[in-house]
Order: structure tokens, then sequence, then C-alpha cells
């Protein structure tokens, strides 16, 4: 009484759903395919509710209700097939009219075999059990092989969407899902035991009463029209899950054939044929020329687009983290360049501007060629012309001469060029492929000139800031220079003016004692220069102590030569003797610089407001104010003719190490004065 219940559900419910499947408006051949599927249940509920009210009349019911079987399983199948997929090109495939033409051989089986010749039921009005013949177990064989490829067809479709997707699409693909279970449960007894038991026509019942709820609520309150993304490990995945299964399924088969033909050493046999399958299947997996055809295969029979450019972005990306140095980013690149087309090397030439030449810049499993291409090689001159990738299996007259005939030993088929700014940056060359009979299409094409547009910009990147911070070194070390050489101009200034007063007093005793004193401090400065260079800072490492401010002034006057004044108030400073000397001694020597006419250079130190302060003022060309508002004290900023513009800058940075300030005061044509304000030592400080 249950299962006639039950059936009656199905033979209401699955037209009304297919009804409102309809009434949405979405024609899609999918929706045709489980409208029809869904018609042909109820169909086949009421044949199996005649069948059970009417047991007498069994082989007539049967007649039908197997045909109605084979037709709904069929429109299952081809739903899974068509689902969410764009199947503009589905017909190009092997496989799916492999499928159809099986598929009109099932039906004409079915349609013009006697029912007798395909199943019996000596008991049927007791045990409700239908056993079936050779030739029932066949056709119930195929309709279970289809179920399974249904199957796999909905698990591809759920895992291939997106997640966004696949909330919307869940529910029917769960629903199509309980269809095909259901009858592959309830067919399953014709593979275990060649019989259709009937009593489970309650249980397969309420799996489509379910699916019709599911399929009615999908339809009605969520959206369905997402398209199946299908990404290539989804694929892969599934097509081995395919071939083993089959595998497993024809040493089934195999068994079963052994087993009845009664032979004595079957096991032995049997146990042969299972190395020899697992050996078939080791070689097979483990062939790259095998499975880069079997990605051809699937490009052609389960996707549109061959390449799956999310994944392809994903591996570019990591491979430009996959080193620090440039070299290594570019073997990664070429790496990527082999690992998309299944090649077994690869090499980068990058053109050198010193020698004006295409350069050996880095390789992937091939040889190390140092040759550089020239300007005018037929293969530079092409690539620049034709801006084209260069398929060299195809007759090249035109590079007879060209260094590229050398590479023909490696197998070099393709040439990709990489042009920067719209100039021919480089290229690469592309060693042999594993499987040489591939055909490329346009979208291996499309797939490099992507990978090359980013690699050239990644790569000129990688140079350009290598270049940038050879530049900054360069800079630095210059910076350095200048330094230096402003420290010695001080120094050779101090030589200098003691040199022109020796051939005057060189017979003088207390010049000769100046001169020697004066020689020494400034081999005591050169040395000290050595030690900074040894650790150079932006800022000096001071060696701060008490001592009286004349003297430093003294030692730098001594250093500059004659025509100076100091006059002054002593005071004692905690500062660096040393740096504090090289200050004063610097604008002392620009003092006598700006001096044209003789007169003197005044200095004049002493205390105010709880500082020390030294003065130095001349009467030389002085400064314009906009010279001193914008650059004074600015690097490499100067109003002498010879000079480096570094002193006044090296000056300000020692004053503020200090917690010092500099001031300055200046009119064109008329002097400047310096003034330094200077911390003073503790004791003077309270």
């Amino acid at each position: 009484m249950l299962t006639e219940i039950l059936l009656w559900s199905n033979i209401l419910l699955c037209p009304l759903v297919g009804v409102i499947l309809l009434l949405r408006r979405s024609y899609l051949v999918s929706t045709l395919f489980i409208v029809a599927a869904l018609f042909l249940f109820s169909g086949l509920s009421f044949i199996d509710l005649r069948s059970l009210q009417q047991p007498e009349q069994i082989f007539f019911w049967r007649k039908f209700g197997l045909f109605f079987e084979v037709f709904a399983i069929l429109s299952c199948y081809f739903y899974t097939k068509t689902a969410f997929r764009d199947n503009s090109e589905i017909y190009k495939g092997t496989g799916f009219w492999i499928s159809v033409i099986l598929a009109f051989s099932l039906v004409l089986t079915v349609i013009f075999s006697p029912i007798d010749s395909l199943l019996f039921s000596p008991d049927f009005v007791d045990e409700h059990i239908l056993f079936l013949t050779k030739q029932g177990f066949v056709i119930y064989l195929l309709l279970m092989i289809y179920l399974v490829f249904g199957l796999v067809q909905l698990e591809r479709t759920l895992a291939g969407l997106h997640q966004t997707q696949r909330w919307g699409v869940k529910v029917i693909v769960l629903s199509s899902g309980l269809l095909l279970v259901s009858f592959a449960l309830y067919f399953s007894q014709s593979l275990l035991y060649r019989s259709i038991n009937m009593n489970y026509l309650s249980i397969r019942s309420v799996a489509v009463f379910s699916a019709c709820l599911m399929f009615a609520y999908s339809q009605l309150y969520r959206e369905s029209g997402s398209k199946l993304a299908l990404s290539r490990g989804i694929a892969h995945r599934s097509f081995v899950l395919l071939i083993v299964g089959g595998y497993l399924i024809l040493l089934g088969v195999v068994g079963e054939g052994l087993r009845y033909l009664n032979l004595s050493n079957a096991k032995q046999i049997f146990t042969g044929l299972l190395l020899v399958s697992i050996l078939g299947l080791a070689v097979v997996f483990l062939s790259e020329r095998l499975r880069r055809k079997l990605k051809v295969i699937l490009h052609k029979n389960f996707y549109q687009s061959k390449y799956d450019y999310q994944e392809q972005w994903k591996k570019f990306a990591e491979r430009m983290t996959s080193g620090l140095a440039l070299s290594d980013i570019q073997s990664a690149i070429l790496d990527l360049f082999c690992e998309s087309l299944a090649c077994k090397g690869a090499a980068l030439y990058l053109y050198d501007y010193e020698s004006k030449t295409y350069a050996y810049a880095s390789s992937f499993n091939s040889r190390r060629d140092w040759r550089p291409f020239s300007a005018d090689d037929p293969l530079i001159v092409s690539l620049k012309q034709k801006e084209w990738i260069i398929n060299l299996r195809e007759n090249h007259p035109e590079f007879v001469n060209s260094l590229i005939e050398s590479f023909d030993d490696i197998g070099a088929f393709l040439v990709i060029p990489l042009f920067f700014d719209e100039d021919l940056a480089g290229f690469i060359v592309l060693g042999e492929q594993i499987d040489a009979d591939e055909i490329l299409t346009y979208e291996d094409y499309d797939l490099l000139r992507m990978l090359a547009r980013q690699t050239i910009a990644t790569v000129q990147g990688l140079r350009l800031s290598e270049q940038l911070t050879t530049s900054r070194e360069l800079a630095a070390i210059g910076k350095v220079s200048t330094f230096v050489l402003h420290d010695l101009k001080n120094q050779v200034s101090g030589l200098s003016l003691m040199l022109d007063n020796a051939r005057d007093y060189i017979d003088d005793p207390e010049f000769q004692e100046d001169m020697i004193e004066t020689v020494g401090n400034t081999v005591k400065n050169m040395k000290g220069l050595i030690g900074r260079l040894k650790n150079i800072k932006e800022k000096p490492s001071l060696v701060i102590a008490s001592v009286q401010l004349n003297k430093i002034i003294e030692d730098a006057v001594e250093t500059a030569g004659t025509d100076i004044d100091i006059d002054g108030t002593a005071v004692r400073v905690a500062v660096d003797e040393e740096e504090i000397y090289k200050v004063i001694l610097n604008l002392l020597v620009n003092a006598l610089e700006a001096t044209t006419d003789a007169a003197p250079v005044r200095v004049h130190y002493g205390k105010k407001n709880d500082l020390a302060f030294v003065q130095i003022s001349d009467s030389g060309c002085g400064m314009s104010a906009e010279f001193i508002e914008e650059k004074l004290f600015k690097p490499f900023a100067t109003t002498k003719k010879h000079g480096f513009g570094i002193g006044l800058y090296q000056c300000q940075q020692i004053i503020e190490s200090h917690c010092g300030t500099i001031e300055v005061e200046s009119l064109e044509g008329e002097g400047t004065k310096f003034t330094l304000f200077l911390p003073l030592a503790a004791e003077q400080g309270q």
C-alpha cells in the first residue's frame, strides 16, 4: 500500500515540476532534457504501479517500462552533460558522439528485442523479482555506466563552479545526483544478482519525490543561470577517476570471463593481466608526452579555453618571488615557459646597451651559448619587422647565415620576441617539445604573448632597479669623494701658504718651528681623515671635551695663513676639538678666498646668552639674498668658480651635531659675516 502511494506521488509531482520548469521560460537544452526526464519518471512510475496491480500482465507492462527507463536515464545523462555549460561546441567532442551512438543502439535494442529475450520471472506474483538474460544484463550494465558517468559530470560541475555560483545551483545539482543515485541503487541488483527487485520501488520513489521537491524549490527561490567555470585540475582529476574506474570495471569483466570459462590456471592468468595492467597505467601516467596528449584531449572535449589564465598568472607570480637575484627569476620564468608548452629547455637573450647586441642572459635545461646575436642578424631583423612569434619548424630561407641555425642541435622550434616600449628588448628560444606531434593553436600563441609581455616588464624593471642601485652607489662614492677632496683642499691651502712664505723666511728659526708644527698638524688631520673614511657615517661621531675656544681658533688661523685679525674673550666650550677646528678652518679659507683687496679677515669670539660664539667676517664679494635663502648650506651649491659646494653643508652638519647654530649675514660687494654658536663647558654654563 505504501509503495502504491509513493508511486502515485511520483506520477503527479514529476509532471508538475516539469511544468514549473517550462514556465520559467528558460528553454535551454539542459532544461528540456530534465523536463523530459521528469515526464518519463512519471510515466515509469505509472507503469510500475500497473505492474504491481496486474502481475499477470507483467511482460506487457515491462516492455513499456524498459523503454521509459532507458529514455529517462539517457535524458538525465545528457542533462548532466549540458547543464551550466556553453554547449556551442559540445558536438565537436569524440566522447559526446560515442555516447550518442551508444544511446541510439540501446534504444533500438529495447524497441526491436522481444521482452522475453531480455528478462523472465517464474514467480513474479509472489516475489516481485525480474531476472535478466545475458542481453538484458548488457542493457542494464550500459544504463549503469550512463548513471556513473552522469554522477561524475555532476561532481565536476559542482566542484568547477565558483563559490558564489555554487550557492545558486547546488540544490539542482544535488537533486539531479539524488535521481541518478536512486536508480543506480535500484539497478545494482542487475549487476550483482542479474535481477531487478521491484520491492525496492518504495526507496526509489522516495528519492524521486525528494528530488522533485528540491528542483521546484531551486527554480522558485534560487538563481540557476550560472555557467560552469571548469578548472583544469578538476577536469584532470575527473578524467583520471574515469580511467581508474574503467580499469577496475575491465578487470572485473576479465575476471568474470575467466571464471565463466572455468580455466584451470585462471588465477595465474588474472594475476599476470593485473601486473601488466598496472605496468601499463604506470607508463601512461609517468609519460610526459602522454600527459600532454591527455591535456589536448581534455581541451577538445571538456572546455573551450585550453589554458586556465588565472592559474597561469598565479604560477607566474610564484616564479617572480622564487628568487632574490635577477638570474634566479629569469631561470624561473624560462621554467614556466617550458612547463606551459611542455618543452625540454629554453634560453633568454637580452639587449646589451654597451655592445649593442643581443647577449645570452639565462637558460633552463639548455646549453649556454655565449655568442651574441648582432643587431643585423637575420633573426633579429625579422623579429623587429614582423613582431611575430617565429616557429622554426616552418621553412625560413631568410634565416640563412643567422646564428639561430646553430640551435638545431637542441631542437629549437619557437622564438618569442620580448618588446618593451615598442623596442625589441630581447627574445626567448624554446627547445624541443616533449610531444613533437602536438600542433600549436592560436591559444598557445596568445598564452606565449601574455607571458612574454609580463616577462619583459618584470625583467626590465629588475634590470633598471639594478642600474639604479649601481647609480646610487656611484653617487654615494662621489659624495664621499667630494667631502674628502674638500678636506684635502683645506689642508693643501695651509701647506700652499706655508710654501709661499718659505721662500722668504726659510732661514728664520721661528718660521722653521712654525713650519714643522704646521706640517705635523696637517699629517695629524690627514690621518684623522683616513680613519673617518674607514667608518663613514652621515653625521660625524663626536668626542666631546672641555677645551679653550681661542686654542681651536689659533690652530685654524695658523693653518689658514696670515692676514687674519683675532680678538675676543677666553671661554671654554664643550665640543669635539677636531670637528670645530675643521669648521673654523673652512670658514677662514672661504673668507680669504673671497677677499681680493688684501683686507684682513677678522675673527671675534666670546660669550653671549649662555653660549659661546665665533664670528668670522670679511669684506669680500659677498652673497645675494636669493642664494642665501635657496642654496646656502645645500650640498654642491657654490659661488666659487672651482668650488665643490660641500664645505658649508659639512659645517652645518657639524655645528648641528653639537646642538649649536650657524648664522650668516652678507651683502653682495660688501662682505660676509658667519657666526657660530656653541655650547659652553659645564663649569661655565652654571
